[in-house]
């Protein structure tokens, strides 16, 4: 355990190492949000009739909330990929850690400084500029930080599957921006998803993405998802072990083939 402790703790002196990047992700989070109110603000005013339950000021609450959400998460799947290519996997391999709990650890790390130095920053000063903010009652936010460790754990589970496809392929860039499209489509970080219609709705239901971003932020916000929090619940459980199980065949066959390829 104190071999994690120490990795999270170099992750999060590394995310403060680098200055000039943390102001200038601060403030293209802040564009992301300013330019998601923008829009959301004169698609209710043109087509309020088509946005269901949603409102101009729950749209602008969902759009800070699920930006802020999706801030809070850091970033690292380059850390596996370059030890891949380089060769320096074989070297961690042989060090008293497992490979996938090294990745989570630093993954902690860096979303721990992203939520204390850039999520909670922005929910403050969006409060201030945007003057709207939910009235969030002690269970709603109990019930929103279960759907967050999960929807954390899903993402995480991505991002080393991700990462784990450069044992088998030279560039996994493609595979990064074929997942960044379908997170933006299907996860809510940009559209709610119950805005689509209910055919796609029960589609999307059934993939990891509208876990990540969208339940999270509509439990916070008490907008209606067609089904009860047990069964969420119950989803995100369902969500994880598959995701997790598909994870860690992909990490089981990459790792193998390093041995077979080592001798």
């Amino acid at each position: 355990m104190e071999t994690y402790l120490k990795l999270i703790s170099k992750s999060f002196q590394r995310s403060i190492a680098y200055k000039l990047e943390y102001y200038v992700s601060l403030a293209n989070a802040f564009l992301y949000i300013f330019i998601f109110t923008s829009v959301w603000k004169t698609v209710a005013r043109e087509n309020s009739s088509s946005l269901g339950t949603w409102t101009e000021d729950s749209l602008i609450q969902y759009a800070i909330l699920s930006t802020l959400i999706k801030v809070s998460y850091g970033r690292n799947e380059s850390l596996l990929t370059t030890k891949i290519k380089s060769g320096d996997i074989a070297y961690d391999l042989l060090k008293p850690y497992h490979l996938f709990m090294m990745y989570v650890s630093d993954s902690l790390g860096v979303s721990i400084f992203q939520l204390l130095a850039r999520a909670f920053p922005l929910l403050v000063f969006s409060f201030f500029f945007f003057g709207t903010f939910p009235h969030i009652k002690l269970v709603t936010f109990g019930k929103f930080f279960i759907c967050y460790v999960f929807s954390y754990l899903i993402y995480l589970c991505f991002g080393f599957a991700l990462s784990c496809l450069a044992f088998f392929f030279t560039e996994v860039f493609s595979f990064m921006i074929l997942y960044s499209a379908l997170v933006t489509l299907l996860s809510g970080s940009v559209i709610p998803v119950n805005i689509f219609p209910n055919w796609i709705q029960e589609i999307v239901s059934w993939t990891p993405f509208p876990y990540l971003y969208f339940y999270p932020t509509a439990v916070l916000l008490n907008s209606p998802i067609n089904f009860s929090f047990e069964k969420l619940i119950s989803m995100y459980i369902f969500q994880v072990s598959s995701l997790g199980v598909l994870t860690y065949f992909i990490y089981f066959l990459g790792i193998r083939k390093v041995e077979f390829a080592g001798g």
